[in-house]
């Protein structure tokens, strides 16, 4: 059943996100070639280098305006087909609430990871286009291939162990801010009967304040203790401490992460009335 919920929720969200992601491309294309005048050794007319500044202006609106629809597809198709009255045919389907719950989850991760992806791609093809005389060159790549053997001969092993635990703790902290969200929608819809998405929106924002101003403090009164210690680290204990830090982030961020797993099927499962 879990596939089949999957399969209504990508189709109701990537038949409108293909689009913008073609476009976001389409614009870097565009974007690129902009920035090629300003690249030149030839100083461009003034016309040129405003209608390159605008129109690579655009670009980067369109990448964070990509990236906002992105983030509303995913986040509408839960409260409608939840919160809604498409939602009381939902909870009337022979389907397990943690299955509902979990086609969300991994709807909102896949289409974040897919989102940076091809913001990512955007992003290279933009420069690619713009700056294809300097960036095309053997000098460019060679610098890219002694960076990376630098890198290996200063970390050694470490660097693989640094990528997978900075790749894990980033998807981790996108099931977070996904749960996260998801919570104060419900927490939203379960509090009132009327405004529920203008109540999300409150709620999250107080919500993630008040997390945020926690992180800060904890960030600024360990900042500088954290300074002192590795101050006072042989420079061969380095590595495997800053890998075991790594490693104490994941924990945590996974703990937090399965609380708000928990408290959101609590919610959906004991909590709403559609009534």
């Amino acid at each position: 059943m879990l596939k089949k919920l999957l399969r209504y929720d990508f189709k109701s969200v990537f038949k409108y996100w293909w689009i913008a992601a073609i476009s976001s491309f389409a614009l870097s294309l565009m974007g690129g070639g902009f920035i090629t005048p300003l690249a030149s050794d030839k100083e461009p007319t003034t016309m040129v280098a405003i209608a390159s500044f605008i129109v690579i202006s655009l670009v980067v609106l369109s990448y964070a305006a990509f990236i906002l629809l992105s983030e509303i597809l995913v986040f509408a198709r839960f409260y409608k087909n939840f919160f809604t009255d498409e939602g009381y045919l939902t909870f009337t389907l022979p389907v397990k609430r943690i299955d509902l719950l979990n086609s969300k989850l991994i709807l909102s991760v896949t289409t974040t990871f897919a989102t940076g992806f091809v913001c990512v791609i955007n992003l290279l093809v933009l420069l690619a286009v713009g700056f294809s005389k300097h960036v095309f060159t053997k000098a460019f790549f060679l610098d890219i291939a002694k960076f990376i053997s630098d890198s290996f001969h200063e970390l050694g092993v470490y660097i693989i162990v640094y990528i997978l635990e900075i790749l894990l703790l980033y998807i981790l902290a996108i099931v977070f801010s996904n749960l996260f969200l998801f919570c104060c929608i419900t927490f939203a819809s379960i509090i009132t009967k009327k405004a529920k998405v203008v109540s999300a929106i409150g709620i999250y924002y107080v919500a993630s304040s008040i997390f945020s101003s926690i992180i800060q403090l904890l960030y600024f009164f360990g900042f500088s203790s954290l300074s002192e210690l590795f101050a006072k680290i042989p420079e061969y204990s380095i590595n495997p401490i800053i890998a075991i830090m790594l490693l104490v982030a994941i924990l945590f961020m996974a703990v937090f992460s399965f609380i708000l797993y928990i408290l959101q099927y609590w919610m959906i499962d004991k909590k709403l009335n559609l009534s």
